[in-house]
């Protein structure tokens, strides 16, 4: 089942969906971590910026549902 558009991590520069979590790149990666949020990269224009993920390896297929299908 493919998830709503709303549901899609999007990026904010070039608004693709192929986004990937990205290494941290220094101890200031590790405040935005604290709140919640987590860095991303585009996998299209190369983009990083941070977003809130609750769920883990949804920022890999830019899912936020999980990657649960309904059955």
């Amino acid at each position: 089942m493919t998830p709503p558009d709303e549901a899609v991590i999007r990026c904010p520069s070039c608004g693709g969906a192929d986004v990937r979590k990205s290494h941290s790149k220094s101890l200031l990666d590790t405040i935005p971590q604290m709140f919640g949020f987590t860095a991303l990269r585009c996998r299209s224009c190369r983009r990083r910026f941070y977003r809130r993920v609750w769920n883990p390896g949804q920022e890999e297929d830019g899912r936020t549902d999980g990657g649960t299908e309904e059955r």
